[in-house]
Formats: C-alpha cells, sequence, structure tokens
C-alpha cells in the first residue's frame, strides 16, 4: 500500500507514519516546515516534501491521511478527490490499526501522555511487546512516538480534541480526569461530558474502566456502571486504589499504594509531581489487567524519565530551565507546584499561551495558575491551527495577573531579545520554566544554547 500523510510532522501523524513504513507500506507526505521530527522521518528513509502542492501525492497513492487541522481548499486533498484516492482523517487511520487488538486507551483532559508512555515501557520492559501510539517523544521509543510490536496488545492516547477517540474500540479505558477545555469544539463541559460517555460506550465486552475518582466531572460520567466495570484510583475519594505518604524530592517522588485498606507497597518515581503519582496508579492498575505483577510494574516505573517537554529538565548549571508543554491553567498549576515542591529558590516561567479561543475562555484562570511564580515573562499567543480573535491578546492575561498578584510579570514583544532579558533578571539558584504548546520550546533551546555560551 501507498500511504500520503498531508501534515506529516505532527506527533500524531508521524507515529503513524513511522508504523506503516515499519510494517513495509511506502509512505511519504508533507509539512509546512522542517522540524526535528520530520527530519527523524527523512532519517527513516520517508520522503518529506515542505509546502503543500498537487504535484507531491503520487498519482498511485492508495490512501491520503490527513489531520483536522487540514482545510478544504488544500491542494494535495483537492487531488486525492479528484483520482478519487482514499482520504482518511488521522484518527480512523489510528482506528483501523489498533481495534483488532487488547486495546488500552488512555483519554482525560490532562496526563494522557505521559500516562500512556508510563504503560507502554511497563509492558515492553514486561515482554508484552505492545504497539504503541503516544502524543510525544520517549527516550525508550529512541526519541519517537510509536512503536510497531509483535504482541496482542496496543497502548494508545485516545485524545478527546474533534472527537478523534471515537473511532476507537478499547478494552481498557483510562480516564485521567475531565475539565472542559477545546471551546473551539465543545460548546460547554455537559458536551465533553457527552462526548466522553459516548466514547465509553464503544469499548469491548467484559473490558474495564480505570478513572480518577477524584474528579467529580469523571464520576459523573460513570454513575450508571457497576463497580465491577469501573476501578477508581486517586488521593482522596478513590475507594479502591489511592496513594498516601507522598515525599517529593528535588528530582524523584516516593509513595504509598492501598488498595482498600491493604497496603501493597512503596511506588519510586523518577518524575516530579503528584499529579505523576496519579499517572502512576493509572498506569500500575492498566498494566497490572495485561498480565504485569506489581513487583515488575515497581522496576519498570522506577526506570521511567519521563516524556519530552513533560517538565523536561534541559539545563542545571546554577539555574535548573524545564521545557514545559502545558497549555491549560491546571497543567500550568501542576508544573509550579511540582516545582515549588522541590525547590525554595525563585521560579521564573515563560509563558506563551496557545490559541486565541482557550486565552479568551481561560485568561482569568491563567493569571490565577501563574500569580505564585515570582516573576512571570509572558508571551504572544500562538495561534496555531486559528485565525486571530479581534480583541484577544497576551495583555488579557497581563491585566487580571496584576489585579490578584504582587509579583512581577513582563509583557514580552521582541523575542528576539528574550534571551538577554531572562539573563538579567535571574540569579543564581532559580528554576525557569519555558511553558506552552506552541513555539515557546524554541525558545527554550535558544536560552539553553546562550546560558551555556555564558555561563558553560
Amino acid at each position: 500500500m501507498k500511504y500520503f500523510f498531508i501534515g506529516i510532522g505532527g506527533i500524531g501523524m508521524s507515529g503513524l507514519a513511522e508504523y506503516l513504513a515499519a510494517k513495509g507500506h511506502y509512505v511519504c507526505g508533507s509539512d509546512s516546515t522542517r522540524t526535528m521530527i520530520t527530519e527523524r522521518l527523512e532519517r527513516m528513509g520517508i520522503i518529506v516534501f515542505y509546502g503543500h502542492s498537487e504535484s507531491n501525492v503520487p498519482d498511485d497513492t492508495d490512501i491520503v491521511v490527513y489531520t483536522s487541522a487540514v482545510k478544504s481548499d488544500n491542494p494535495e486533498l483537492i487531488k486525492a478527490k479528484e483520482l478519487n484516492i482514499e482520504f482518511i482523517k488521522r484518527a480512523k487511520m489510528l482506528g483501523r490499526i489498533v481495534n483488532d487488538k487488547y486495546l488500552i486507551a488512555v483519554s482525560g483532559t490532562h496526563g494522557k501522555t505521559s500516562t500512556t508512555a508510563m504503560i507502554a515501557k511497563v509492558l515492553i520492559e514486561d515482554g508484552l511487546d505492545p504497539t504503541v501510539f503516544v502524543g510525544g517523544s520517549v527516550d525508550f521509543l529512541e526519541g519517537g512516538t510509536s512503536r510497531t510490536g509483535k504482541g496482542n496488545i496496543a497502548i494508545v492516547e485516545a485524545d478527546e480534541y474533534d472527537r478523534s477517540f471515537l473511532t476507537l474500540r478499547p478494552d481498557i479505558i483510562v480516564i485521567t480526569n475531565l475539565e472542559k477545555d477545546h471551546s473551539d469544539i465543545y460548546k460547554n463541559i455537559e458536551e465533553l461530558r457527552m462526548t466522553f460517555k459516548e466514547f465509553i460506550n464503544l469499548r469491548k465486552e467484559s473490558s474495564k474502566v480505570i478513572a480518577f475518582g477524584d474528579d467529580d466531572n469523571v464520576r459523573s460520567i460513570l454513575a450508571d456502571m457497576s463497580p465491577n466495570e469501573v476501578i477508581y484510583y486517586g488521593l482522596e475519594n478513590a475507594n479502591l486504589y489511592q496513594a498516601v505518604d507522598i515525599s517529593e524530592e528535588i528530582h524523584s517522588t516516593e509513595y504509598n499504594q492501598f488498595t482498600g485498606n491493604k497496603s501493597i507497597g512503596k511506588i519510586e518515581l523518577s518524575v516530579k509531581g503528584k499529579h505523576n503519582v496519579l499517572n502512576s496508579l493509572a498506569a500500575a492498575l492498566a498494566s497490572g489487567f495485561s498480565g504485569v505483577t506489581m513487583q515488575s510494574f515497581k522496576k519498570s516505573i522506577k526506570k521511567f524519565k519521563g516524556v519530552s517537554r513533560r517538565l523536561e529538565l534541559k539545563y542545571k548549571n546554577g539555574l535548573e530551565v524545564y521545557d514545559d508543554y502545558a497549555h491549560h491553567p491546571t497543567e500550568v498549576k501542576a508544573s509550579f507546584d511540582a516545582i515549588r515542591s522541590t525547590t525554595d529558590g525563585r521560579i521564573i516561567t515563560v509563558f506563551q499561551p496557545h490559541l486565541y479561543s482557550r486565552t479568551a475562555e481561560f485568561f482569568k484562570d491563567f493569571a490565577e495558575s501563574l500569580k505564585d511564580n515570582d516573576i512571570v515573562m509572558l508571551l504572544e499567543i500562538y495561534p496555531a491551527r486559528e485565525e486571530k480573535i479581534e480583541g484577544v491578546t497576551s495583555e488579557m492575561i497581563f491585566n487580571e495577573f496584576k489585579k490578584i498578584s504582587q509579583n512581577e510579570i513582563i509583557l514580552v514583544h521582541n523575542p528576539e531579545i528574550l534571551n538577554s532579558q531572562l539573563y538579567a533578571v535571574s540569579t543564581k539558584g532559580d528554576t525557569i520554566i519555558f511553558q506552552g504548546a506552541g513555539n515557546v520550546t524554541d525558545y527554550c533551546k535558544s536560552f539553553v544554547s546562550y546560558l551555556k555560551e555564558k555561563r558553560g
């Protein structure tokens, strides 16, 4: 089969492209710009065209795969229609690959990527040889986002954006949490809840739902299910699986697990934060249902080093610099709390709002989640797939922050001077977090290079 991917450099798209190429199919595709992901694909022998043109699509292509971001006037999509080439969305392609396997689907507003990666690492090290699709680069996949396994288990990140996860038929569903997001797709939290219920109803017979029990939204969509179908985990309200005695160190976390009133021992993590404690609880349950013993789980999870851009340490020499994907107020606060629990030094966050619609909806919440930072460097909004919304700017967060915090916030209109600005305000012992889902990661790389020149 010959596949052409429109937007092949996306996290989800690149994983599918790698999988199909590994299966012996011919794969090529296009993207607007050259990135580390597209360069990785090229090293694997996948042809990548930069820019979109009908000439990119071979006439003998069997299937064109595209994402929700591709507009109807895309010349490659138009050519596929003209030549009667089958064209399908990425989510449908994923479903074709994984639905006939024993499928573990990890869903939720936050924590999907890390939880998916945790489960994948544990099952790989246990010899179960799973197929994996995860929404971030991980070291044990050699920096990739997918794995072609020979076993009958598949682990996927189940994305609610554009209702993509409705193409999946899981055996195990993990729900990490449920909170309002994606206002360009869901008009309110009730519509989001109903879509999650639709997803749950697509599961296979004799399936299990592993759910975060401290979340009222999660419990509300599972209220009609029997105790035999749902297993809750959490820190407070989980009546079956709970983390207690959490101890957070500089680069690690420990806690004890309880099932009912019975302790099942200490779990050691090499990643920060209570949010990762919760992720690992979900991973432990999913791994157990897949046949992994608790002893094997403990051994593997201790070696889990995290996912690229999930509070990833990039520099340590007098200062610590982290690159972080957080782009929702809850995620922003969770990252701050994880750092604050292990340092008495100042915390400086370089925050880049992601999407005009998200900024318009959550600007007060973003200000609230950032208010305890000692210094905030606030970048302009990264538009991603959206057109500009008149009147929506980063200044909305800035102005709200000034109302509720005495700490310093600086609007950065010119990223070219960000390195010198940040270097001027930082001192020994500070922690600096570059945060957002846009190109703020490039600013992080640039600042780390700048620091190495200045400090070594």
